[in-house]
């Protein structure tokens, strides 16, 4: 009867101590983001020939995942990351031109390391938004008795279903704040491109 009620506790104190060294139980991340910035007719309204188009964005992410079972070595969880950058540049000519791109990224990880830190893979199915916007000055646009880009500013947005795969990892400096990374692919269905996002910064549990 001892034996007995002695190995009921081991294996209740076992599955507790498992229980508490998961990843998890839940995380929201806070973090600076970086990412490559869509090009192309497909993005930019007519615009002068010589006009630069931005390659890089900075702006913010966030996100928040729960992490409610098990499945073999691995934690799993769902949650859904945000994302909001923009970048600008200015032509020789003087043709400024600004891209924000925006996601939503819902994904279900699979989390590998202890409840101190854990690194993840993830992916899932959301959407992504485009907004581009171009100052054409006087002196850059199309005399008026030839056909060519007007001055002024020019708009162009575009919002598409958009897959996102990544990963990344979690460091735990105290009991409920973390540092942290996260390198997120998404693939934008409509027209079909790819952007890559990296971001830095920190988690609450």
């Amino acid at each position: 009867m001892k034996a007995g009620l002695c190995l009921a506790a081991l294996l209740v104190s076992t599955a507790a101590f498992a229980q508490s060294s998961s990843p998890g139980p839940y995380i929201i991340d806070l973090r600076g983001a970086m990412s490559g910035a869509p090009s192309g007719v497909s993005f930019y309204p007519p615009v002068p020939v010589d006009t630069l188009a931005p390659k890089r964005a900075f702006g913010l992410a966030g996100g928040a995942h729960l992490y409610p079972f098990q499945l073999g070595v691995a934690r799993l969880g769902f949650g859904v990351d945000f994302m909001r950058v923009r970048g600008s540049v200015t032509s020789v000519s003087d043709v400024a031109a600004s891209t924000t791109v925006s996601t939503v990224a819902p994904q279900i990880s699979f989390n590998f390391g202890t409840r101190e830190g854990w690194s993840y893979l993830s992916g899932g199915y959301g959407t992504a938004q485009t907004h581009v916007q171009v100052d054409v000055p006087a002196q850059s646009a199309a005399p008026p008795a030839t056909v060519g880009t007007p001055a002024g500013t020019l708009t162009r947005g575009r919002r598409t279903a958009s897959i996102n795969i990544g990963g990344g990892a979690r460091w735990f400096l105290r009991e409920h704040v973390a540092v942290g990374f996260d390198v997120r692919f998404h693939r934008l269905q409509e027209p079909s491109t790819r952007i890559v996002g990296l971001s830095v910064g920190m988690s609450l549990r």
